[in-house]
C-alpha cells in the first residue's frame, strides 16, 4: 500500500499541474525503489504531464496570456476583421477617387500603398518556423516579400484611371525591358507609353467537328497546306491555352491536394465561363472544348499527374542526411538534387461532409481558387495585357507560390483546434485577390465593359442550383441528425 503522505501528494494531479485538461500520469520508478528504504522516504512516485507536440502554426502570442481578461480582446489576432477593415477602406478611397488628374492619382497611390504596408505590419508576429523548409526558408520568405510587394503595386493601380494603368504596364512590360525574349504579339501596346487594345478571340465560332474529306489528314501540318480531319478541333489543341491547363490544374492540385475536390472545381470554373462569355469573349468556348478538351482531358491529366506526384511523395521514406556525411561525389551532387525537394509531404482529409464547418471552409476554398483564376482572365482583358506576356506567366507562379503556403495554414486553421489564427499568407493572399477584384471592377465599371445584363438562363440556373444546395445543406445537416437522435432514443428503440 501506498503510505498516507504519498496519497495526499499525488492526490490530484490537476491541482498542481493547473486546469488545463491536460490528462497528468503517475509513473512509479521500481528501478530506483531501495528495499531497505522505507517507500514513505522515497521519491519514487512522481507526476509527469506529457508536453503537448509543438505545432509549427501556433503561436503563444494566439491566447492573450498575460492581459486583463477585459482587454484581451484587444491583444488576439484578428485577421479576418483586418481584411474586412482593409478591403472596405482601399475599395471606398479607390471608388471616392474618380478623378482624371494624374499627379494627384499617383500621390493617392503612394498613401494607399503605405496604407496597405502598415495594415499587414499590423498583424501579429508570424510564426518563426514555417511548415516549407526545403529547398531553403530563404526562398519562401521572399515569396512572401514578393507577394507583398505585388499587394503594393496593385493598390497603387487601383487609385489610377484604367488609361493610366494601361500606360504604366507598357512600361514595365518585361518584353520592352529586355527581361525576356517576346514575339510581336506578346509586347504590351503599340510602344512605351502608348497601349493598344486586344481582339478577343472567341473559341465557340467554328464547332463543327469533322471538317475534312477523302484526302484528310488526322493531325495535318496546316504550314504546309494539308487537310486536317478535325481542323477546329487541331486549331484549339495548337493554342497555347491547352498547356496552360494541363500545368494550371496540376499546380491547384498541389494546393487543395485533393484530386476530387480539385476536379469538382475545374467543372465548376466550366460553369463559370458559361456564366461570363457575355462580358468576356474569351469564355465562349463549343460543347467539346468545354467538356471534352478541358474537363475531360487536359484538367483531369493536370489534376491526375499532381495526384500522382503527391502520392509519390507521401508514400516515400525519407532519410536525409548532411551532405558532410556522405563521401561520394555523386552522392553529394544527388543530395543537393533532392535538396529542392519536399521535406516531408502531408496530405489533406478535409471531410467536408462531416460538420457545416468543414464544408464551408472547403467552398470557401473552392471560391477562393475560382477566383484567383478568373481574376488572370479579367485583368488581362481590362489592361490589355497579351496572354502569351511574361507577366501572366509570373503572376501565376507568384500565386501558385503563395498559395501553397497560405492553402497549408488554411487547412490547419480549419482542423486544429490548437491554432487559433488565419495566418499570414492566407490573408495577404485573400487581400491580393479582393484587390485584384476592386481594380478590374472599377476599371471595368468606368469604360461600360460590365454593363450588359446577365443572361436569364444564367440567373435562373445558378438560382436553381442554390436553392437545391440549401434543400441539401438542411436535409444532410440537420433532418439526418434528428433522425437518426429519435431514432437512438429510448422511444425510437421502443419502435
Amino acid at each position: 500500500q501506498i503510505p498516507r503522505e504519498m496519497r495526499r501528494r499525488s492526490k490530484s494531479p490537476r491541482a498542481a499541474y493547473g486546469s488545463r485538461g491536460v490528462q497528468a500520469k503517475a509513473i512509479l520508478d521500481f528501478d530506483q525503489l531501495n528495499r531497505t528504504t522505507p517507500i514513505g522516504t522515497s521519491d519514487a512516485l512522481r507526476i509527469e504531464e506529457p508536453e503537448e507536440p509543438k505545432n509549427p502554426f501556433a503561436s503563444p502570442l494566439d491566447s492573450g496570456i498575460g492581459h486583463d481578461k477585459n482587454l484581451i480582446f484587444f491583444y488576439q489576432p484578428h485577421f479576418i476583421m483586418a481584411f474586412v477593415a482593409g478591403a472596405a477602406s482601399l475599395g471606398w478611397m479607390a471608388y471616392y477617387n474618380n478623378g482624371s488628374d494624374s499627379i494627384q492619382n499617383i500621390k493617392l497611390g503612394v498613401v494607399g500603398m503605405c496604407f496597405a504596408f502598415l495594415l499587414y505590419c499590423s498583424l501579429p508576429t508570424p510564426v518563426p518556423n514555417s511548415a516549407f523548409m526545403r529547398p531553403h526558408p530563404v526562398v519562401w520568405r521572399v515569396v512572401t516579400g514578393a507577394s507583398i510587394t505585388y499587394l503594393l503595386m496593385l493598390v497603387f493601380t487601383l487609385f489610377q484611371t484604367a488609361h493610366d494603368a494601361r500606360v504604366l504596364f507598357t512600361h514595365i512590360d518585361p518584353c520592352r525591358n529586355g527581361l525576356a525574349s517576346c514575339g510581336p504579339a506578346a509586347l504590351i501596346g503599340e510602344a512605351a507609353g502608348r497601349p493598344k487594345n486586344l481582339p478577343e478571340r472567341s473559341y465557340a465560332e467554328q464547332c463543327q467537328v469533322y471538317t475534312g474529306g477523302k484526302d484528310c489528314k488526322l493531325w495535318a501540318n496546316l504550314a504546309a497546306g494539308e487537310t486536317p480531319c478535325f481542323k477546329n478541333v487541331q486549331e484549339t489543341l495548337e493554342d497555347e491555352f491547352v498547356l496552360a491547363h494541363v500545368l494550371g490544374w496540376f499546380a491547384k492540385a498541389l494546393i487543395v491536394r485533393h484530386a476530387g475536390a480539385a476536379w469538382i472545381n475545374s467543372v465548376i470554373f466550366e460553369f463559370l465561363e458559361y456564366s461570363f462569355q457575355h462580358w468576356m469573349p474569351n469564355f465562349a468556348e463549343c460543347w467539346w472544348d468545354h467538356w471534352v478538351l478541358d474537363v475531360a482531358i487536359t484538367n483531369f491529366l493536370g489534376i491526375y499527374c499532381g495526384h500522382l506526384f503527391m502520392s509519390y511523395f507521401e508514400l516515400k521514406t525519407y532519410r536525409w542526411m548532411r551532405i558532410s556525411e556522405i563521401k561520394s561525389t555523386a552522392g553529394k551532387v544527388s543530395r543537393a538534387f533532392f535538396q529542392f525537394s519536399p521535406q516531408r509531404w502531408d496530405s489533406f482529409s478535409w471531410h467536408a461532409l462531416e460538420s457545416p464547418r468543414r464544408l464551408m471552409a472547403v467552398l470557401l476554398l473552392y471560391f477562393i481558387i475560382l477566383v484567383a483564376d478568373f481574376n488572370a482572365f479579367a485583368l488581362k482583358f481590362i489592361l490589355w495585357v497579351p496572354p502569351r506576356n511574361p507577366l501572366n506567366v509570373y503572376r501565376l507562379l507568384l500565386m501558385w507560390l503563395l498559395g501553397l503556403m497560405a492553402s497549408r495554414e488554411f487547412y490547419e486553421y480549419v482542423v486544429n483546434r490548437q491554432v487559433k489564427r488565419l495566418g499570414h499568407h492566407p490573408w495577404l493572399a485573400a487581400m491580393i485577390l479582393i484587390t485584384e477584384v476592386l481594380v478590374w471592377l472599377k476599371f471595368g465599371l468606368a469604360e461600360g465593359q460590365w454593363s450588359k445584363p446577365f443572361p436569364r438562363v444564367v440567373v435562373v440556373g445558378w438560382g436553381v442550383a442554390a436553392v437545391v444546395f440549401a434543400g441539401w445543406f438542411a436535409h444532410h445537416f440537420h433532418v439526418v441528425p434528428a433522425r437518426l437522435r429519435s431514432l437512438a432514443s429510448p422511444r425510437g428503440r421502443a419502435r
